[in-house]
């Protein structure tokens, strides 16, 4: 009975002292991964949104039909139209 005890005994301690020495391979736990937040180029309050002038809009339809879009007349068309 005690031949079966002390056998009992020393088959937990081997147990034990392999599962640390086991851990202790592998080192210390890595720190916690931090989620990745993207950073704006610029900051969010200087966005810039045109605005939209249908005056101009129409300007270009027109100047366009008359002139061709980027010659020098459709600027110049666009230009006396203040657009």
């Amino acid at each position: 009975m005690q031949r079966s005890l002390a056998l009992a005994g020393v088959a937990a301690l081997s147990v034990v002292a392999a599962g640390s020495a086991l851990a202790a391979d592998f080192g210390r736990e890595p720190p916690p991964r931090q989620a990745y937040v993207p950073v704006p180029a610029y900051p969010v309050e200087y966005v810039a949104v045109p605005q939209i002038s249908y005056y101009c809009m129409r300007w270009t339809e027109r100047c366009d039909r008359r002139w061709g879009l980027g010659s020098p007349r459709f600027a110049r068309c666009m230009w006396r139209h203040d657009c």
